[in-house]
């Protein structure tokens, strides 16, 4: 079994020039925290700046090798995008491209990130194209780290065409100057247990119960089967984990999590679940810390409007035939921003696999009723 383990741990004084070590209950950093983009092999930031002349602010993250992903919104909507891209290997540009849903039209950033914490180049989309140049800031966002992980394992090792089984892990940890409790809280949300403290434990921990499984499904195999490259594809298995952040603005931190399992069978599973963490209270927000007992009723034909337009489904024309539930309820799997909250259903949970993971916003200014004061 060959084992690449790719760890880092950025210190916040490695990074910083000057830096507060009292990190506010409030949210507070100063300005000069700067995470160097170009030369960290794994990192997570946030960059604010502008594109066609409105103010946007960008969660991005750098989760594996030539790997990114994360999240953007447009301030005065606070919509969070999905963006993943990646670094082309001959040269120093960045390609970060924006989960547009069903449109045939690719959005893209194409820039440089420099080790003073900028992004800049040209962004793509909506048949034209605008020159932008992004910026750290961290004020009222709390400094985390990126933790990355990998293994592999053939099935069969004395066979050189072994299928092979891959797991990838990465996290997302809060920063040494972070207070304490809020540090607590968020390293108990990531790993679900407070036992867990130490983060490289934690990433490799995952990886190597994938491992251990896999082997053991070789007692299981074929010989025959092995031997046939049509069925013994079916032997690839994959496991991949990764937390991205969504929303960093005190007192709210959104992370979501990504799992994806492909373990045989016709395709993979997969989903991300989110969590909106309320760090002024240590807290998970629920839909019922947000909205009046009797929300469901009001924020299902909501969703639906909503699931309408994002596609494109006429207003006589029943969800059903495009979903498995007449009418879309609202669950607990929230993103919750400045500006309004969104509800995401994984695979299967009210559409079919092809569909995916189907995310629908609401803006508050829809909901003023139903708002807890």
């Amino acid at each position: 079994m060959k084992r690449v383990l790719l760890l880092l741990l950025l210190t916040a004084g490695a990074l910083l020039s000057c830096h507060n070590n009292d990190h506010a209950k409030d949210g507070d950093t100063t300005d000069s925290l700067i995470v160097p983009l170009a030369s960290t092999p794994y990192f997570y930031t946030q960059l604010k700046g502008a594109v066609g002349g409105k103010h946007i602010t960008m969660q991005l993250l750098k989760t594996a090798p030539h790997l990114y992903r994360g999240y953007y919104c447009y301030d005065s909507i606070g919509l969070p995008i999905s963006i993943w891209g990646s670094q082309d290997s001959d040269s120093d540009e960045v390609k970060i491209y924006e989960d547009n849903g069903n449109s045939e039209e690719e959005r893209f950033f194409s820039g440089r990130l420099t080790d003073d914490g900028q992004f800049k180049g040209v962004w793509h989309g909506d048949r034209t194209s605008w020159h932008f140049a992004l910026h750290t800031d961290l004020k009222k966002a709390v400094p985390l780290l990126v933790y990355y992980s990998t293994d592999s394992a053939r099935l069969s090792p004395s066979r050189p065409q072994s299928p092979m089984g891959v797991a990838s892990n990465s996290i997302i940890w809060p920063d040494s100057t972070v207070d304490p409790a809020i540090a607590a809280f968020i390293k108990k949300e990531v790993t679900g247990n407070p036992v867990f403290t130490d983060p490289q434990q934690y990433v490799k921990r995952a990886i190597d119960s994938f491992i251990r499984g896999y082997q053991l499904t070789a007692k299981d195999a074929d010989s025959n089967e092995l031997n046939d490259m049509s069925q013994s594809a079916s032997w690839n298995w994959t496991a991949e984990n990764d937390i991205k952040v969504v929303w960093n603005t005190w007192p709210l931190l959104v992370l979501e999590k990504y799992t994806y399992d492909f373990t045989g069978g016709a395709h993979g599973n997969w989903g991300n679940t989110y969590k909106t963490l309320d760090l002024s209270k240590l807290k998970v927000l629920t839909p019922e810390d947000i909205f009046k007992p009797g929300y469901k009723e009001t924020l299902s034909p909501l969703l639906d409007k909503a699931f309408r337009k994002k596609f494109n489904i006429a207003e006589d024309e029943a969800l059903d035939q495009n979903l498995l539930v007449k009418t879309i309820p609202p669950n607990n799997n929230i993103i919750v921003t400045d500006k309004g909250v969104a509800f995401s259903y994984v695979p299967y949970e009210i559409g079919p696999y092809a569909l995916g993971q189907v995310t629908l916003y609401i803006p508050f200014t829809e909901l003023s009723k139903d708002l807890r004061k």
